[in-house]
């Protein structure tokens, strides 16, 4: 019996496990930690509306691609990815992201990315990245808001997110 109830509970998480996954088109996938869960769209108006007042170009994007956000815990998740033509644009994003605060390149698992501190206003932080394939033709960017106090872990859960991309191109 043990067995049983064993062989259910593993193909059940199996199951849920799988059905995590994110799919961008046929350029990219991935597997997101597994407190990430999809943000419902009266939830994400009433958070937009409390913090995020003073980013009009993330309303904007919440408007755009409501089924693009996440969330663990408090923190917001915000992905998207585009197919590009190849370039050394990682370069030149981490150029615009200092023009606005911290940012640097840096290289998890062996993917590299983009990543910026873009604002603390009203105690709420904006964090900025962008990973590319190696061939530098397909790019997964995100967003990643949190309480100020909560910074580290948005940061963590900017990298387990990196760990979870599988370009479909490389």
């Amino acid at each position: 019996m043990k067995r049983i109830t064993f062989l259910i509970a593993f193909l059940i998480t199996t199951i849920t496990c799988f059905g995590q996954q994110i799919q961008f088109a046929n350029m990219a996938s991935i597997t997101p930690p597994s407190r990430m869960q999809k943000m419902q769209r009266s939830e994400l108006l009433s958070i937009t509306q409390q913090k995020l007042g003073k980013h009009p170009s993330l309303q904007s994007f919440f408007n755009n691609h409501p089924d693009d956000v996440y969330k663990v815990g408090n923190i917001m998740v915000l992905l998207n990815t585009i197919p590009r033509r190849p370039s050394s644009k990682l370069k030149a994003e981490k150029i615009t992201m200092q023009s606005i605060g911290p940012a640097s390149i840096e290289t998890v698992d062996g993917k590299r990315f983009a990543l910026g501190l873009d604002s603390t206003k009203k105690d709420v932080i904006l964090y900025r990245f962008f990973c590319v394939n190696s061939s530098n033709t397909v790019q997964v960017a995100g967003v990643v808001t949190a309480d100020i106090k909560d910074k580290e872990k948005a940061k963590a859960i900017i990298y387990d997110i990196i760990k979870g991309i599988k370009f479909k191109v490389q």
